[in-house]
């Protein structure tokens, strides 16, 4: 890192099995927003979430690019993106949204958009589409949540980070566990090296992790958090959209966060969604179990594509 607002020190440095096209698009006050654009045809936008980046859309984009274009983007501050300081970027859910946005209208201002969402991805996706609901073609929504079901229970993981605030800001910033963490807990399967270091390229030294921890910040848990109307907003808005288009969803039933609760929560809400459920894959589903997922989206798109 030079500076906490330029982007990742190499970011055209050689990343084993994330052979894309890569771009970048400025924001306000020279910020630069990383993504991938691969492939041609419509377009298919992956959102990703804490902790991961676009690496974690690798394999949906390598079994979709040869039909469709692919956007995949690094929120700001994490993946090849910039580095902003607290004073920079206030790291919000809004701003998320409004980067996504300011990117679609850069990159893809016309035609149909696929909308593949997770983790926090979800909120920032589904937040992007709920202003846009013409421009969506369908909805794929992996492992995510845009309101915490009645029945949930906060998992003892993340509730360290979350609960513990001051400590759960150190241990994710200053001790990478959050991201070193969600790469181990994160999978049913264990991790190869090479996927490993990928997941944790970005995020070496602390003033790299700045986001990661203010991602874990932003979880609207309560009224009083900054959030929590804006999230809530985008779950009402959502409900109308998603009850209107095509979707489908994609979970790894042992995910320690978004877990079977809140998959039968998305189920019961929606039981016009088409479901692809893996038993044996974690929040990580992408690495438990590339083939399934990658056929079922591309089936999915391939139909909603074609009507």
């Amino acid at each position: 890192m030079t500076s906490q607002t330029d982007s990742f020190s190499s970011p055209m440095v050689d990343i084993p099995g994330f052979h894309f096209s890569r771009a970048f698009f400025e924001r306000p006050g020279g910020l630069r927003l990383h993504y991938v654009d691969e492939g041609q045809g419509a377009t298919v936008l992956m959102v990703h979430g804490n902790p991961t980046w676009s690496f974690f859309w690798r394999r949906l984009i390598s079994g979709l690019a040869p039909k469709y274009r692919c956007l995949a983007p690094d929120h700001m501050g994490m993946g090849l993106s910039s580095r902003p300081s607290k004073s920079d970027y206030s790291f919000r859910l809004a701003d998320r949204v409004a980067d996504l946005a300011a990117l679609v209208e850069h990159v893809n201002p016309d035609g149909p958009v696929h909308l593949v969402v997770h983790d926090w991805g979800g909120p920032i996706g589904l937040g992007w589409a709920v202003e846009h609901p013409e421009r969506v073609a369908s909805i794929t929504i992996m492992n995510t949540g845009t309101r915490i079901p009645p029945d949930y229970r906060l998992p003892l993981r993340l509730a360290l980070f979350k609960r513990l605030a001051p400590l759960g800001s150190l241990l994710a910033v200053r001790g990478n566990l959050f991201a070193w963490g969600t790469s181990v807990f994160g999978v049913v399967k264990p991790l190869s090296e090479e996927a490993r270091q990928g997941f944790l390229l970005p995020y070496q030294d602390a003033s790299q992790r700045l986001a990661i921890g203010r991602f874990v910040e932003d979880i609207p848990l309560a009224p009083d958090h900054p959030s929590y109307d804006y999230l809530a907003d985008i779950d009402r808005k959502a409900a109308r959209l998603i009850s209107e288009k095509p979707a489908t969803l994609v979970w790894g039933l042992r995910d320690f966060v978004f877990n079977r609760t809140v998959y039968l929560d998305w189920s019961q809400r929606y039981p016009q969604a088409s479901s692809l459920v893996l038993p044996e894959a974690g929040h990580y589903l992408m690495e438990d179990e590339p083939l399934r997922v990658t056929e079922h989206v591309r089936s999915f798109i391939d139909h909603w594509s074609n009507k």
